[in-house]
């Protein structure tokens, strides 16, 4: 549900199976952790989702913080903590924008060297730089996001036709696979920061996003 409508905060479902504290519906809007952005939090019939991931299935697999009181059949309500969510949606599409205009202001001298960590206060992404990190060019690759951000251009998320791929496309940029939670326009994102992170190893530069909040 968190593809098909990533702005979606509540629904409703019907547990499948239930031990001690992991719990798995039969569909939900809590996005499980991978791809780098961290798992929703929120509640279902008010006990606590402390966190949510996929298991050897592939079934989202949602962890409380306590044993579940449910049972296989039985009719539930969760919701996710909105907030944190739509901040991660705004991060997450700002990463993708910062991605790409990284090589349009440093050029060859630097290159991804990991995917990037997402959670609700940051997005980091390690760089290997051939020079040393300019920290003017650096307020550079910030300023021309913002400046893109503030054009309200539209994002488009979608599923290949295997029914597992997903994409991430923002004109002019070219589209990246991506399973995340994004928003649907840039200027939902507001502005960025974009600062220089703790060193990661020689000749790396770790890039941290932040909201301008």
């Amino acid at each position: 549900m968190f593809w098909e409508d990533p702005y979606r905060r509540e629904f409703d479902a019907t547990v499948l199976r239930s031990e001690a504290n992991r719990v798995v519906l039969d569909q939900t809007c809590f996005y499980a952790r991978g791809g780098g952005q961290a798992a929703d939090t929120g509640e279902i019939q008010e006990i606590r989702v402390m966190d949510v991931e996929s298991d050897e299935a592939s079934d989202i697999v949602h962890i409380l913080g306590r044993d579940a009181p449910f049972k296989a059949g039985d009719k539930v309500h969760g919701t996710i903590d909105w907030g944190r969510r739509y901040r991660i949606m705004r991060l997450h599409s700002a990463a993708h924008i910062v991605y790409y205009v990284m090589p349009k202001v440093f050029g060859e001298s630097c290159k991804p060297a990991s995917s990037g960590l997402l959670d609700d206060q940051k997005e980091r992404a390690d760089y290997q730089f051939t020079d040393k990190l300019d920290k003017e060019k650096l307020k550079q690759v910030e300023e021309e996001a913002n400046r893109i951000i503030a054009e309200g251009r539209a994002i488009a998320t979608w599923t290949d036709q295997d029914g597992e791929s997903r994409f991430w496309k923002m004109d002019p940029f070219p589209v990246m696979a991506c399973g995340g939670t994004h928003v649907r326009d840039s200027r939902e994102i507001d502005r960025i920061l974009v600062e220089r992170g703790k060193k990661p190893g020689k000749g790396k530069e770790r890039i941290e996003i932040s909201l301008g909040e």
